[in-house]
């Protein structure tokens, strides 16, 4: 979908959001994974199906294999996950949902093993930088893995007593691996946020509340071209979620734009914003119109209010 002219071109007959009902789902990872816990969660009648490869999931969706992908795209204190964010311009695929997961991270190793061994930890990127405080306090090394899971599954497999890896609870049963130390994540509120993508976008009708838009969207390399570009959503008063940039044409230049706002595009103080980000852009392109998680609702409402972490963590137990 593009914003063509002043117009956004949207199904004449959207689906409403509650025939996203999957009979299988695919996630990138091995059992056990975050983003498994994420599948089932979201879609728990649906198969959910594992593959390490990141371009085989996109293909899998976009050739029918499966239904929707469930991928990690930020964490609340690792921020954004850098492939994920690098596909996106290109993927192919329409964000039809979210997901927002609390994240325990633990310390996991085969039964027997003790931390005092440990000098190495393996594990995703995005989920060693969660727990940095904790590598920096005991001396220990970050491995980098393609996902948590396969993290577990390596260590179980080559038996190395230097060797732990940071994964969920449901990898350390899967994988037959003992919990050396729970929850070991910097900070004890920590939550990630999926998308959920199909081959075909399932747009909710504008009156249905809490809406996510994700767009892209490029500028000219001019002084303000930005700022005139998004001001049209604070002049309507739309709320501005995340605003992320992408290098293009090989040079140190951000003209490319990840923007993602809450409200509907056929809502008339959206449809304004719009608007005005047409007129001071040279492309646009609509990445999916999808609810809000329920989660990811009452964070972005709470973000909005007073700081109160203790009361938001009451809320999401």
């Amino acid at each position: 979908m593009r914003l063509d002219g002043k117009r956004l071109a949207l199904p004449a007959r959207p689906l409403p959001a509650s025939r996203l009902a999957p009979r299988t789902v695919i996630y990138h990872g091995s059992a056990g994974a975050f983003a498994h816990i994420a599948s089932r969660t979201a879609f728990p009648d649906a198969q959910s199906m594992a593959c390490e490869n990141l371009f085989e999931v996109v293909d899998a969706v976009r050739s029918g294999r499966a239904e929707v992908a469930v991928l990690p795209c930020e964490n609340i204190l690792a921020g954004r996950v850098p492939d994920i964010h690098m596909l996106l311009p290109d993927i192919g695929l329409a964000i039809v949902g979210e997901v927002f997961l609390p994240i325990e991270l633990h310390l996991v190793a085969p039964h027997g093993w003790s931390l005092d061994e440990i000098t190495r930890v393996h594990s995703h990127p995005v989920a060693l930088k969660q727990v940095q405080r904790f590598l920096d306090a005991h001396g220990l090394s970050p491995v980098a893995e393609s996902n948590t899971a396969t993290a577990a599954a390596l260590i179980k497999q080559r038996g190395d007593r230097r060797a732990a890896a940071v994964a969920s609870s449901l990898a350390a049963e899967t994988y037959g691996l003992a919990i050396l130390k729970r929850n070991i994540e910097d900070i004890p509120f920590n939550l990630t946020r999926f998308y959920v993508l199909a081959a075909k976008p399932v747009i909710p009708p504008p009156e249905q509340h809490d809406i996510m838009t994700s767009l892209l969207f490029e500028v000219t390399d001019t002084p303000g071209a930005l700022f005139r570009a998004v001001g049209g959503f604070a002049d309507n008063g739309i709320n501005l979620t995340r605003l992320e940039s992408y290098l293009v044409g090989g040079q140190f230049v951000a003209t490319r734009f990840l923007c993602e706002f809450e409200g509907h595009p056929d809502v008339p103080q959206v449809r304004r914003a719009l608007e005005a980000l047409t007129a001071q852009t040279t492309r646009q392109t609509v990445l999916g119109v999808y609810p809000m998680h329920a989660i990811g609702s009452r964070v972005r409402a709470r973000s909005r209010q007073p700081s109160r972490p203790d009361g938001l963590r009451k809320g999401l137990s």
